[in-house]
């Protein structure tokens, strides 16, 4: 990453990066994924907020690339929703690139939180599956 950074300032190229209290940071560091009404309450997720919010910007792919340098498995399959949807030519790249371990990632489906793979994640948020999620009005 340091020899990326120095060629790029070499060759006078900018890389930006999210900023400390950002929307795209917040979701970078999310510790769990979920979509729709969660918990007993049923609200909106906070990183279902901040994807919202990222994607209200007109530079929401750049954030969003930026902000997948130094993410969790949580905040890296937010920005891959969010990516399949402002850009999807860089969610392609980047899909067709991504390591892909066989960790757990904490999960909230309605009111149930539990652990699922990050393989099976992935294969979920490729087939489209959350993509409706964020064509609803938030509430």
């Amino acid at each position: 990453m340091l020899i990326v950074g120095i060629v790029l300032s070499q060759s006078n190229v900018s890389v930006a990066t999210p900023s400390e209290n950002s929307p795209a940071r917040d979701l970078a560091t999310a510790k769990s994924f979920a979509f729709g009404g969660v918990g007993v309450a049923g609200l909106m997720s906070e990183g279902e907020r901040n994807l919202r919010a990222v994607l209200q910007r007109s530079d929401a792919s750049q954030e969003l690339r930026a902000a997948l340098a130094d993410t969790t498995l949580a905040g890296e399959l937010y920005i891959l929703v969010g990516l399949r949807r402002c850009d999807p030519a860089a969610y392609q790249k980047i899909f067709g690139s991504l390591a892909r371990p066989n960790d757990n990632v904490e999960i909230a489906r309605g009111c149930m939180i539990s652990r699922e793979p990050f393989r099976q994640l992935l294969s979920e948020i490729h087939d489209g599956r959350f993509d409706d999620f964020l064509s609803r009005p938030p509430w």
